[in-house]
């Protein structure tokens, strides 16, 4: 199984350049160059889900929040996006789902901090969320009252959503942080990104792994 950090001796390491890691890159790398649109170095997010909405991309692995293009009106592929729980590796008996989390916080400099704090729960309240999820539309609701109330399921089980609903709740069973949380998370994230443009590039996977590898230990 590829890492992206682990624990030796009692030390933080990077498992990036370990020879699971290799052998995932280079079946990243490979379906990159195959698959992706040529534009794949400059895509962002909001590049990704037009190719879903617009049917231009044929499948895409990420969050349940695709959901939301199988009911707008006007787009290509409203109604035909459908869902399956991800794919695992080879050598594994199931799959791993990562955990994608958003929050809201407040700034300690902030002159209404009361204020601030009545609304932080009301924004994320158990009305406020149904209501997101019914009125606006909101197909990747956090909370689990959301999910076991019959208006939403029957709303986000219609035949246009094709297996929304099935999917997300076998997912939900293997999801968990798939990242380790530490200081410098970000910068470890910018570099991969950058020898991933590299690797698809033409750059040996391999070497470029440890090159990276090494980046990031001078950091721990």
């Amino acid at each position: 199984m590829s890492t992206d950090f682990v624990v030796t001796d009692g030390k933080l390491d990077t498992g990036l350049d370990s020879p699971e890691s290799i052998a995932f890159h280079k079946d990243y790398v490979d379906m990159i160059k195959k698959c992706a649109a040529p534009s794949f170095a400059n895509d962002n997010w909001y590049e990704f889900v037009d190719g879903i909405s617009s049917g231009r991309t044929a499948m895409a692995i990420d969050s349940n929040m695709f959901g939301f293009w199988n009911d707008v009106a006007g787009k290509p592929a409203s109604g035909k996006i459908a869902f399956a729980p991800p794919l695992h590796a080879p050598s594994a008996t199931s799959f791993d789902s990562n955990i994608w989390i958003w929050a809201l916080a407040m700034n300690a400099a902030s002159e209404k901090k009361g204020t601030a704090w009545l609304f932080i729960p009301w924004a994320t309240s158990k009305q406020v969320a149904l209501k997101g999820a019914l009125a606006g539309q909101l197909v990747n609701p956090p909370r689990t009252s959301t999910w076991q109330d019959d208006t939403w399921t029957k709303y986000a089980s219609q035949p246009e959503f094709n297996n929304f609903v099935d999917s997300f709740k076998k997912t939900q069973d293997h999801a968990a942080l798939a990242f380790t949380p530490r200081v410098g998370f970000g910068e470890a994230m910018n570099a991969w990104a950058v020898a991933m443009q590299k690797m698809v590039n033409g750059d040996d996977v391999e070497t470029t792994l440890r090159a990276l590898a090494e980046e990031i230990r001078t950091g721990l």
